[in-house]
């Protein structure tokens, strides 16, 4: 009785490049992180044609990279909360299908802007058409939360491509989408790392402390507080509110078990982009009232640092050595995230052609860490080694 399989483990899928949305779509994202930085700053006479290169520029580093890297872990991580396999097959085709004809779209001007608008839309919404029927099959595992985001962020991708064929985008548009991440990034993240953190100090012997969730929903309503402000332009509203967060963030961060982090390549690039959130939030807070960096620099150390370090730590995830430990990285992982971690602060420097090549060298390096291991049997869970 006891060793009967349960149906979770029977409708699991044995082996393939579609076996979950985690594997296209985190290679998609490596790709394209390395591909659209590299078109930006040594490609100008393809970037000139389009009808606003700032604005595609910020979109694709965020709705773009970050969408394909959102689509990969919600698509993939359903399963631990319907307990059945994840999204697979034809799904996930479609899926990475929709998010190329977006990229494509966007870098042809004589194709209408419609069309660019379409396949964003339909992209972010179809990961959230695919979360609610997988928890109505399953009668459980429903995250409104993530259905929702999914929903407003193809409906601003879209609005915002379109405005992108005219050549002037709502200015509120970068900062919603960056914080929109970084919120994210705090709910998702804010969450995960200290409970894989907790998991490797209690199998290490250390006695764990509970890590309290007020500091993680103040920050949140912060940054949603500085959202609405930069929205309505209350700038120097915005900046304390961007302040505050980065230090309750702070504050989050400090209650958590760290010290494993300092023994394991995986645990410590998920707990790196973590601070590099309330890093991140600060500087762009203190750049506001002029003081530091420029608005676009302190920015840069949310969408490299925080979203870079996150997006790398859970893909690598995917691939890693499943060990009685718990997960391990794969070789080459650890120098591909120095490589994007060094890019941080040489951006925020004005090095932007030594970040670049950082950057991109970063991202063709963990694509070619992931690519031996995309059609091999899909363990379970896809992001965490909990069972072997």
């Amino acid at each position: 009785m006891g060793s009967e399989p349960r149906a979770f483990d029977r409708t699991w899928p044995q082996r393939g490049f579609l076996a979950a949305a985690a594997r296209p779509m985190f290679l998609l994202a490596a790709l394209w992180a390395a591909g659209a930085v590299a078109l930006w700053q040594w490609a100008p006479s393809v970037i000139a044609r389009l009808p606003d290169p700032l604005s595609w520029h910020i979109h694709e580093m965020t709705f773009g990279f970050g969408g394909a890297a959102l689509a990969g872990y919600l698509c993939s991580a359903i399963s631990s909360w319907t307990a059945r396999a994840p999204i697979q097959g034809l799904p996930v085709a479609l899926l990475a299908l929709l998010w190329v004809g977006a990229r494509v779209a966007l870098l042809v001007p004589a194709l209408p802007a419609w069309v660019a608008a379409l396949c964003s839309v339909a992209f972010f919404w179809s990961v959230a058409a695919l979360l609610v029927i997988e928890a109505r099959r399953a009668g459980k595992g429903w995250q409104p939360i993530f259905i929702t985001v999914a929903m407003i962020g193809g409906a601003i991708s879209g609005t915002w491509t379109l405005f992108m064929a005219t050549g002037a985008f709502h200015p509120a548009f970068p900062a919603i989408a960056v914080l929109g991440f970084a919120a994210m990034l705090i709910h998702i993240g804010g969450r995960m790392v200290p409970a894989f953190l907790d998991y490797a100090a209690k199998w290490e012997g250390r006695t764990v402390r509970a890590v309290p969730a007020l500091p993680r929903r103040l920050t949140l309503v912060a940054v949603v507080a500085a959202a609405a402000s930069l929205s309505y332009g209350a700038i120097d509203v915005a900046s304390f509110a961007l302040i505050a967060a980065g230090l309750l963030m702070l504050l989050y961060i400090a209650t958590w078990p760290l010290a494993p982090a300092g023994r394991d390549v995986l645990l410590a690039i998920l707990t790196i982009a973590c601070v590099w959130v309330p890093v991140g939030l600060v500087l762009w807070g203190l750049s506001l009232l002029g003081i530091g960096l420029a608005p676009a620099e302190a920015q840069h150390a949310l969408v490299l640092g925080a979203m870079g370090g996150h997006f790398m730590g859970l893909g690598a995830r995917v691939f890693a050595h499943r060990t009685a430990e718990g997960l391990k990285a794969r070789a080459g992982v650890g120098m591909a995230y120095l490589l994007i971690l060094c890019a941080v602060p040489a951006r925020m420097a004005g090095l932007l052609d030594l970040s670049a090549a950082l950057w991109c060298l970063g991202w063709l390096g963990f694509a070619l860490a992931m690519a031996p291991h995309l059609t091999s049997p899909l363990p379970r869970p896809v992001f965490s080694g909990s069972r072997l």
